[in-house]
């Protein structure tokens, strides 16, 4: 019986499962929505919204008031709460950005859900998993910039140092003898990982 070569099918499959999938630059909202007296207000519809991009994304309060949007594009959203003998509430104007948990608890007041309150103010609270920092377009416009080379911006944000003076030459940008070098809160800068637009 003639022994047939499986090596075309094993090389397909090998290369099919190599292929990476596309790193996202995400963030993340949550909170509580309650009523005037503190009650929380379960079901209520929590909407984030991109004004610019019609980029959206929808969930339920739950029994406890409490609703979460994971996994959202950063940018800046506009977030809209309704419910049935409740005023609707807008907040305007809310930036995420990379790697944020950012948190609004939204208070509702008796009325009709044709009834829009913009919300101006409000506790929003914000948490990273690690230290971050968002250069603005201002900066990035304003800022003089030694080679007009945009990783120089990183020392605008805390802990990061320039470490281009210890190259020693080698593969990758991290630590090659033409691209810049930095450490991030004491790591070594082979461990930076260096994303355009979502990807590596």
């Amino acid at each position: 019986m003639p022994i047939r070569p499986v090596f075309p099918l094993t090389l397909l499959t090998l290369l099919t499962s190599a292929v990476p999938g596309a790193a996202q630059v995400l963030s993340s909202l949550d909170g509580i929505v309650s009523d005037i007296s503190g009650a929380a207000v379960g079901g209520a519809a929590v909407t984030a919204s991109q004004p610019d991009t019609g980029v959206g994304r929808e969930t339920v309060t739950d029994g406890s008031g409490r609703y979460r949007l994971p996994e959202l594009p950063v940018g800046v959203y506009t977030v809209t709460v309704s419910k049935g003998g409740f005023q609707t509430a807008v907040r305007p104007g809310l930036r995420l950005v990379v790697d944020q948990r950012a948190t609004l608890d939204v208070v509702l007041k008796v009325g009709a859900v044709s009834e829009r309150v913009t919300v101006t103010a409000g506790p929003v609270s914000a948490a990273t998993t690690d230290v971050s920092g968002l250069v603005s377009e201002t900066e990035l416009r304003d800022l003089p910039l030694n080679g007009r080379s945009f990783d120089l911006l990183t020392l605008l944000n805390p802990g990061v140092v320039n470490f281009t003076w210890e190259k020693t030459g080698g593969i990758g940008i991290s630590n090659s003898t033409t691209a810049n070098m930095f450490a991030v809160s004491g790591n070594r800068p082979q461990q930076n990982v260096f994303l355009l637009n979502g990807v590596e």
